[in-house]
């Protein structure tokens, strides 16, 4: 047996017992509601259901016969197994936790949750989980405080599960009163230290990215929504340089010879490329868009780094250069 098959049946035997779990305490939730939690397709959980009625687990649909929604017959009287954390997995755990202390909206949560984590009988022996917590921290500068978010990240996250449109009230950097409009949330992303949400405003077709702590108000509606189906988070990723989705380009940096390790040691993109050049230099290209964004980070290089295509970029550098030499020789 491969290692990818190793890992990929370990996966099923911990999501089977989940499910397995959640259906003895009388739960009802649905196929796609699994395949979210999951993070799978439901035709992977159809599987699961299957396997689950061959190991003695009779598996029906609910009061109306839908098996979309699935429950356990009642001659099901078993005890469900229990699922253990292996010390890496319980420090794998504490170590998250530690590293997204800095601007977590859900500090208290996590700090019971480390506190439950060290009390599993594993976590008492010596080893990984008894000073895990001793050895890594954050500083965290710069990065923003979610702690007052928490209510607001909460019910977007109901809304996407259930697919609820939502009554949002927005204030952008620009705007003094901010503005109202209803919103469609698709998916929470993460991009250097802040929380985005990627969604759809009606009856526009481009997806909108609402910064989260920006977020002023949200009302969920009893508004249900399809996600389009064309909108696909993996090609977002791949597409945008950072949270703006806009026409991907090729993009080329050249790095000056002592900041060329910095550049090999690090992943700046999916798409990335590099060329190493004789003289000890580098070029960096990938595609992506978002101008703002790739015009930004190329600054934060100095003159190490040089814009070699798109012209557009150039330009736009050599401009925001110029203009920063005439402030400093005021």
């Amino acid at each position: 047996m491969t290692a990818v098959t190793s890992k990929r049946r370990d996966r099923q035997v911990v999501r089977i017992l989940g499910i397995l779990g959640t259906l003895l305490e009388g739960g009802q939730p649905s196929i796609h509601q699994l395949a979210s939690r999951f993070g799978t397709r439901r035709e992977t959980i159809y599987r699961d259901m299957r396997a689950l009625e061959d190991a003695g687990y009779p598996v029906a649909g609910d009061d109306l016969g839908r098996l979309s929604h699935p429950r356990l017959l009642p001659e099901a009287r078993r005890h469900a197994p229990e699922v253990r954390l292996s010390e890496r997995e319980i420090a794998s755990l504490l170590w998250a936790s530690k590293q997204a202390e800095a601007g977590s909206p859900f500090g208290e949560a996590l700090a019971s949750a480390t506190t439950k984590l060290r009390a599993m009988p594993v976590s008492a022996q010596d080893g990984l989980t008894a000073g895990i917590e001793g050895v890594v921290g954050d500083a965290g500068w710069g990065a923003k405080d979610y702690g007052p978010h928490r209510e607001t990240i909460l019910r977007l996250v109901d809304a996407i599960i259930r697919r609820r449109r939502c009554a949002v009230q927005y204030r952008s950097p620009s705007s003094l009163t901010g503005k109202s409009y209803e919103y469609e949330p698709y998916r929470l992303l993460t991009v250097s230290g802040g929380l985005y949400c990627l969604g759809k405003v009606p009856p526009y077709e481009n997806i909108t990215t609402l910064a989260v702590d920006r977020i002023t108000a949200i009302q969920i509606l009893e508004l249900e929504f399809s996600v389009d189906p064309g909108f696909d988070v993996e090609r977002y990723r791949l597409e945008a340089f950072g949270v703006v989705s806009e026409k991907p380009e090729n993009v080329t940096i050249r790095f000056s010879a002592d900041q060329a390790p910095y550049i090999r040691e690090r992943k700046w993109h999916p798409t990335q490329r590099i060329r190493e050049l004789l003289d000890g230099r580098l070029e960096l290209t990938f595609r992506a868009g978002g101008k703002f964004e790739i015009s930004r980070w190329v600054m934060g290089w100095g003159d190490a780094a040089e814009v070699i295509r798109p012209a557009w970029l150039r330009v736009r550098v050599a401009q925001i250069l110029k203009a920063a030499v005439r402030t400093y020789g005021r």
